[in-house]
């Protein structure tokens, strides 16, 4: 979706320069993919978890920003391998003519990838649980999580609420398509990388762990199964459609800025 959302803002110039670079798209196992939209190549980041080299690129999809403590940079992101410093990274290779396509080609899906992950709050805050994946949850009273166990809070704001926020909105195309007024989209597209980790930290802080129905303080470890339910998900939902349209038009801002140099 937040590709999708993106192609709607991306300009002819940078359309033409990602249709070529998608133009031989390869999936994770070097075979064709016959993808050749923002969409279409935004989960490759994931799909490549499945090889070795891509569990290594892990540490790229978040930033383990701590919520209780101090924020040293130097220690959450270790020799650069975090989303921040790998997104500036992607974004300098694409741009860059003189790379070689495949580089180029995969430098594209991990800038899509990666503006996404930034806006998911859990990828931008640690309490000391991994991202909220320590955090057991039941979701409307599911608990199983195929093919990854039991439910966490990590994935019920990675999947399990969005793909409900889809059906309650009528489909991805519905959400896709919404109107986004100019004057949020104007607003939107200001800011840095830093700026929007940050952006999804307070959320983090402010709505994801102060929504729980339990008291969630840094001096109180969660450990028994969080019932999430209507009164939860009915908070979070709006805040998790804004944090899609708020990916989808910075995304377009950076590849405009990149490859219509």
């Amino acid at each position: 979706m937040v590709g999708e959302i993106a192609a709607r803002y991306t300009g002819p110039r940078t359309n033409t320069e990602i249709l070529e670079l998608l133009k031989n798209d390869r999936l994770a196992d070097g075979q064709p993919s016959g993808r050749h939209t923002l969409g279409e190549v935004a989960n490759w980041a994931d799909e490549i978890k499945d090889f070795e080299w891509g569990k290594r690129r892990a540490s790229w999809h978040y930033d383990d920003v701590p919520l209780c403590g101090t924020a040293e940079y130097s220690k959450y992101c270790r020799r650069g391998r975090c989303a921040s410093a790998q997104l500036a990274r992607q974004i300098e290779l694409l741009g860059d003519e003189r790379a070689r396509a495949r580089q180029r080609n995969e430098a594209l899906k991990w800038v899509v990838h990666l503006v996404g992950d930034i806006h998911q709050p859990l990828h931008a805050a640690n309490r000391g649980d991994r991202g909220g994946n320590r955090v057991q949850v039941s979701f409307f009273g599911e608990r199983d999580n195929p093919p990854y166990g039991s439910l966490n809070l990590h994935a019920v704001w990675d999947v399990h609420m969005v793909r409900r926020l889809v059906v309650d909105r009528g489909g991805e195309r519905a959400i896709v398509s919404a109107p986004i007024a100019d004057s949020h989209r104007n607003a939107w597209e200001k800011g840095s990388i830093s700026g929007w980790i940050d952006e999804s930290h307070r959320i983090a802080r402010d709505t994801v762990y102060p929504l729980l129905p339990m008291a969630a303080s840094c001096s109180n470890k969660i450990v028994d199964v969080v019932a999430i339910g209507e009164e939860y998900y009915s908070k979070a939902a709006p805040v998790i459609e804004i944090q899609i349209r708020k990916a989808g038009v910075r995304l377009a801002r950076v590849l405009n800025e990149t490859l219509s140099r």
